[in-house]
């Protein structure tokens, strides 16, 4: 089956994901006496968690299962010595690059749609405000077990599920359909934004996916992405209590650094240097195991004839 056809496949498989996530909140809802005025964060953050296990992590093993047969050759999850340094390097360049993301947030939070389109913006702002607020509400949970928990829930599941599903199935696929690698990784990160429904962090978000999408790539291991993504969620969990208990004077979601802009340009040159030095270790190993592996299948040619 082409990539066309396994994309709609893997498409209803999430939509079957989401109907049975639906179901388990309807029933979890229902049996713990329905939405209340005053939301149950604890509640929240476990029905959140779940959801995107069903909703994005179940139908991208499914998928591996059913077309490539072993969802573990598939996401490539072994990880070999030689990739040991490029996933360190990844999980480093996602902290180098903060001050580029924070500042291409300010930026795109910062921009306005035409008059006519002023009502949607204001749905849109008001949507990200209610997506703020819960997750102040999440982590506003107090205590070394809550923050276990969040770390769980909006740090590890989320890398996770998202990049199974995007860098795992939908950047897999599209470099099987393109034919370029590079296209590739590009509109998956778009995708990867679009689909948080956040347009005024699609920027800072496609930028993210951009770096997520060659690090998997390159470093051909599904968790060199997952680590970095892992880190990236992590700091602003662990940065927000720190903040609210007053070790952390800024505030993670918006840092507001000293001289924005040159911190930005220096994080962008490192992140940038970073990020090819990650790719070309990957080259590197990669074209050496290709050829070790045809020199092991010459040999093998030659013993048997």
């Amino acid at each position: 089956m082409g990539p066309v056809g396994r994309l709609a496949f893997f498409l209803l498989f999430v939509g079957a994901g989401l109907l049975v996530a639906g179901i388990v909140t309807s029933v979890v809802l229902l049996g713990t006496g329905g939405v209340k005025a005053s939301p149950n964060y604890e509640q929240l953050i476990w029905i959140q968690g779940i959801s995107q296990l069903l909703m994005f992590l179940l139908p991208a093993l499914l998928f591996a299962w059913i077309f490539e047969g072993r969802a573990t050759t598939y996401f490539q999850t072994k990880i070999k010595q030689w990739q040991a340094l490029p996933v360190l390097l990844a999980i480093l360049l996602i902290i180098i690059a903060i001050p580029m993301i924070d500042f291409l947030t300010t930026w795109n939070e910062s921009l306005h749609l035409p008059e006519s389109l002023s009502q949607w913006e204001a749905s849109m702002r008001a949507k990200q405000v209610q997506s703020q607020e819960l997750m102040s509400g999440f982590l506003s949970l107090p205590g070394v077990g809550y923050i276990l928990l969040n770390l769980l829930m909006l740090a590890a599941i989320p890398a996770i599920c998202e990049e199974f599903v995007f860098r795992g199935v939908i950047q897999k696929t599209l470099v099987g359909w393109f034919r370029n690698p590079h296209v590739a990784i590009v509109v998956t990160a778009a995708v990867f934004s679009l689909t948080h429904f956040e347009m005024f962090y699609f920027v800072p978000r496609f930028v993210l996916g951009i770096c997520l999408g060659y690090i998997y790539y390159y470093t051909r291991t599904i968790w060199a992405s997952v680590l970095a993504h892992f880190t990236n969620n992590a700091l602003i969990v662990v940065l927000t209590y720190a903040h609210n208990a007053g070790i952390f004077a800024a505030d993670p979601q918006s840092l507001q650094l000293p001289c924005p802009a040159a911190f930005a340009i220096g994080s962008l040159i490192l992140t940038t240097l970073l990020l090819i030095l990650t790719i070309k270790i990957g080259k590197k190993k990669v074209q050496k195991s290709e050829i070790a592996t045809e020199f092991e299948n010459d040999q093998t040619i030659e013993n048997n004839i």
